[in-house]
Formats: C-alpha cells, sequence, structure tokens
C-alpha cells in the first residue's frame, strides 16, 4: 500500500509505503517495525507512529466506532492514518473493506 498525506498538526506532507511498496528504501523514508511488520515513512510520520506503538496503541475503525489495537497491518494503520492522524489524500494498493468496521 502507498499512502500519501498531509498532517495539518505538524504542517507536512507524509507518504507511508507497505508491502511491496516497502521493498525497497526510498530517499527520505525512515523504517518502523513492530511485531515482525515493517514500514515506511517520511520522517515525522515515522515519529508520529512510533510514538503512537508507545504510548497510546489504539486506532479508530472510524470517526465514532470502536478502536483496536494499533498495528501495521494495511487496515489498521490505514485507519489509525484517517480517523486518528487524518490528511489521506491518496492510497494506492490499499486494503478491502475491514470487517471489524461497524456500518
Amino acid at each position: 500500500m502507498l499512502v500519501t498525506g498531509f498532517d495539518d498538526r505538524q504542517g507536512c506532507g507524509y507518504v507511508l509505503r507497505t508491502g511491496p511498496h516497502a521493498t525497497e528504501a526510498a530517499p527520505g523514508t525512515q523504517p518502523v517495525r513492530h511485531n515482525g511488520v515493517v514500514v515506511l515513512a517520511t520522517p515525522e510520520l515515522a515519529a508520529a507512529l512510533r510514538d503512537a506503538l508507545t504510548r497510546n496503541p489504539v486506532a479508530s475503525l472510524s470517526w465514532n466506532g470502536p478502536t483496536v489495537p494499533l498495528t501495521l497491518e494495511d487496515p489498521t494503520v490505514l485507519a489509525w492514518l484517517r480517523n486518528n492522524l487524518g490528511g489521506v489524500l491518496t492510497v494506492a494498493g490499499g486494503p478491502q473493506a475491514d470487517p471489524r468496521r461497524r456500518r
């Protein structure tokens, strides 16, 4: 999955690469590792993700929906970006709808 976005709080754009998009280090990205999964992220996003994994390791599945443990698996990290961090602009190769999410 390849996600681009803009974090209004930090005032910067971000990129997250997972799966096949994260097989090679891209310029300006840093690896984030958790439970055997590695993603690549721009520095500010990598710092925010590491902080969340340490201090508040949950992701909201929707704006007012349930929270789940934060992991680097595509459906969960994408939900975290959309509902906890915000600013998602594009998603390429994203996961199917998360079955844990209420409709």
